[in-house]
């Protein structure tokens, strides 16, 4: 039995899903499911009741989900002490959305690069993936969403700035035409929406739940730029951060449409788990970017976005 087996299965546990698991580890799932069956070997158990593409746990998979949690627990206590030894190396791993990671992360990445030299990133975009289970499964420092709340015992919420969001579309699109638009003027609309951005779309969909509004279809992309592609050839509207189409607006190309419906403003907020090792890095990078964009909307940083 080795470490890395049970750490493994630590995430398959925890998200319940060997696809899901391969894709948090950057693993194939051959690899995953190898090392799951290697451990199984070792310990002569089966972890895993497999029923089609569903998994569930084993009494005896409970059982050693219990002990990895506190051998991982263990890892991160030895980690906390000896710690400062390795601190200005290694690699902080980040979940984002896009349009974080596209406008906020790079410049300071870059000011960090300055004074962290030889530690790393892994960033990665939101995905539909728990991200509970992720910090509990130990697999990332960071996260950050754009959300109108978030709340978790085991983990710290730390708003960061504003996020001002709007309705856009192409200067000839139907709905430019109205001088206000509220939530029905979006049934049978093409809306799209950012797959990569992963949170404030539910704010969206449960307004139109609740209004009992059908668009006539949902675009769902996993690209920023595809969704501004599709909105300059006049094919939909989208709620976006404004400062995805900054430079768009102030040429024209696309036109902020005057939302009279709920408030959809959001927040950029900073997400840590109360049980990590804070690492020197790791508490520089977080400063850094309390201090460039914290708790108000940033003047001017829309520019700096592509």
């Amino acid at each position: 039995m080795e470490f890395r087996e049970l750490k493994t299965f630590q995430v398959v546990a925890s998200l319940l899903s060997f696809n899901n698991a391969a894709n948090v580890l950057h693993l194939a799932q051959s690899t995953v499911s190898a090392q799951i069956r290697s451990l199984e070997n070792s310990l002569g158990k089966e972890l895993f009741i497999r029923s089609g593409k569903k998994i569930s746990l084993t009494p005896e998979g409970v059982k050693l989900l219990d002990y990895s949690q506190k051998l991982i627990n263990i890892e991160k206590e030895i980690q906390s002490v000896f710690g400062k030894l390795n601190d200005q190396y290694g690699t902080l791993t980040i979940k984002t959305p896009q349009t974080v990671s596209t406008c906020f992360l790079p410049d300071v990445v870059k000011d960090f690069q300055l004074i962290f030299p030889k530690v790393g990133f892994d960033i990665d975009w939101c995905t539909s993936f728990n991200l509970v289970d992720i910090f509990k499964a130990g697999i990332i420092d960071l996260a950050f969403l754009i959300t109108d709340q978030f709340k978790d015992k085991n983990l710290f919420v730390e708003e960061i700035t504003k996020i001002e969001m709007i309705l856009t579309a192409h200067p000839d699109d139907e709905l430019s035409k109205n001088e206000k638009i509220s939530i029905k003027d979006l049934n049978n609309q093409t809306i799209i929406y950012a797959k990569s951005d992963c949170n404030y779309i539910k704010i969206l969909q449960k307004m139109l739940i609740q209004s009992d509004i059908k668009p006539k279809k949902l675009i769902a992309i996993n690209s920023l730029d595809a969704i501004k592609k599709l909105l300059l050839l006049n094919n939909g509207v989208a709620f976006l951060p404004k400062i995805i189409v900054y430079d768009e607006l102030n040429k024209g190309l696309l036109k902020s449409l005057n939302w009279t419906g709920d408030d959809f403003n959001t927040k950029l907020v900073m997400i840590w788990s109360k049980e990590k090792h804070i690492s020197e890095p790791l508490n520089g990078f977080m400063i850094m970017m309390k201090k460039r964009y914290g708790f108000s909307q940033v003047e001017g940083m829309e520019k700096a976005c592509p």
